[in-house]
């Protein structure tokens, strides 16, 4: 069998990119070609199609964004401490210029009226990037709370994430989120 002449990650990482900023619509395979340097044959043959590609971006975008949670929830003094490390790092993404939401959140906004396979793994994979909160936040919490403040969490983020193209102040956003979720800054 031909060893492969290309590094799956990459192409994925370089696919990632473009649906990300253009969406699953609007990329073109000629586009998906330029981004991944890939021939179409390689393309085809390694993903089927460009659906295939999409989904496999959608799991490594989710399987990187999971593994961040628990890095950063495992390095920190508490589970609440790491999840605020978490938020203040997304409200620091959107002062970027080039600032992009999650691959995820504009999945399902671009996708939603087709209800097709893209749109319910990126809905499946937001439910899991939930329900990790949620294991998480039992370790500090009644489990019935727990699943409650995962949910309320993950309502907080996608406003960051959809926000965020609004260009506000980030103390402005903060604000906003601690106010939101008083239990998770209870001094404030």
């Amino acid at each position: 069998m031909a060893k492969k002449g290309f590094d799956r990650e990459t192409v994925l990482d370089n696919a990632i990119l473009l649906f990300w900023q253009q969406g699953f619509t609007a990329s073109s395979m000629l586009q998906i070609v330029q981004a991944t340097g890939l021939k179409p044959g390689s393309l085809y043959h390694e993903f089927d199609n460009k659906e295939g590609l999409f989904l496999a971006s959608l799991t490594r975008y989710s399987e990187r964004t999971m593994g961040s949670i628990r890095e950063t929830i495992e390095q920190s003094d508490s589970v609440t401490k790491g999840i605020r490390q978490i938020l203040a790092r997304l409200i620091e993404d959107t002062l970027d210029k080039q600032y992009c939401g999650c691959f995820l959140i504009k999945t399902q906004l671009e996708l939603a009226a087709q209800n097709n396979e893209l749109y319910q793994l990126a809905s499946k994979k937001l439910a899991d990037t939930e329900d990790l909160y949620g294991q998480y936040l039992g370790s500090q919490f009644d489990p019935v709370i727990a699943k409650q403040y995962a949910k309320q969490l993950m309502m907080v983020i996608f406003g960051i994430r959809v926000y965020g193209y609004q260009g506000r102040d980030k103390n402005e956003l903060t604000l906003s989120v601690q106010q939101l979720l008083p239990w998770l800054y209870p001094n404030h």
